[in-house]
């Protein structure tokens, strides 16, 4: 058995997981003689495990070989180290509500855990879920689902469609009938108490000292925020147009970069 430790961070999405890889990325020199940081970058075999997990989690049959491929692969690359190291993917938990017809809070995200511990072993992972006040957390998903992934409904209706998901200590009782509670951490990102030096309790987790922490240099600003209520709205209705995705693409990231100009009440052009 190998004794290099691994930590896998699987979300949630709308926990600050983007900022923490921001933060973890602009620190990776001076975190590199203690932690090993495998994080979505473009190219990375970290982005890749996790765009699979969520298509796992949306068509199990048609991406099971997949994943498991790119978990083999991940092992292989692991194997051998000697520092401890993260492996964070706020979509390793699954798809999010809002996206296709998932509703649920991560419904496949034991069977994705039993995959993870099934094919890196002999490494023995720990997880890290971070979770939100499920309001506000339901509130950010629908802005999140409306901006990326094409969901058409209104809050009003995203808050009905998920008034039966299971909550986060359902999903927390799943993941440690998974793997045991002894390897599952659950932070609260509300805990997170310097937003600038973001995952603080994943780095204390992973061995790090507050000190340790507090010299790393912080960011500047926030990332992937919300769209503001006219810009949002401007949006859902341009999804119901259901356009190509490149010109859809571009479309989002203008309405992103231009916030100021959607005032509530404007709506795009309808289709004849």
């Amino acid at each position: 058995m190998t004794s290099r430790r691994v930590i896998v961070h699987i979300g949630a999405q709308k926990t600050g997981s983007t900022s923490l890889h921001r933060f973890l990325s602009r620190n990776r020199d001076a975190l590199a003689s203690r932690i090993d940081v495998r994080v979505p970058v473009k190219g990375s075999l970290t982005r890749e495990v996790g765009r699979t997990a969520t298509l796992y989690s949306m068509y199990p049959a048609r991406h099971k070989d997949s994943l498991v491929a790119l978990i083999q692969q991940l092992k292989a690359d692991l194997v051998g180290g000697e520092t401890v190291c993260i492996v964070s993917h706020e979509n390793i938990a699954g798809a999010m509500m809002g996206r296709g017809d998932v509703r649920d809070l991560f419904p496949c995200v034991q069977e994705i855990i039993h995959l993870f511990n099934t094919h890196l072993a002999p490494i023995v992972p720990e997880y890290v879920l971070y979770t939100r006040e499920m309001a506000s957390w339901k509130r950010s998903v629908h802005n999140q689902a409306v901006k990326s992934d094409g969901y058409v409904g209104t809050l009003e209706t995203f808050l009905k469609e998920t008034t039966d998901s299971r909550d986060w200590q359902d999903v927390r009782q799943s993941l440690e009938a998974s793997v045991g509670a002894q390897r599952l951490r659950v932070f609260a990102v509300e805990d997170e108490t310097t937003p600038e030096r973001p995952g603080r309790q994943l780095l204390r987790f992973a061995g790090m000292t507050d000190a340790e922490i507090d010299a790393l240099e912080p960011l500047a600003g926030r990332s992937n925020q919300s769209l503001n209520s006219g810009a949002l709205e401007f949006m859902r209705q341009l999804n119901e147009l259901a356009l190509e995705q490149p010109a859809r693409k571009k479309l989002a990231e203008l309405i992103k970069d231009n916030q100021s100009l959607f005032a509530d009440g404007v709506t795009p052009p309808r289709e004849a």
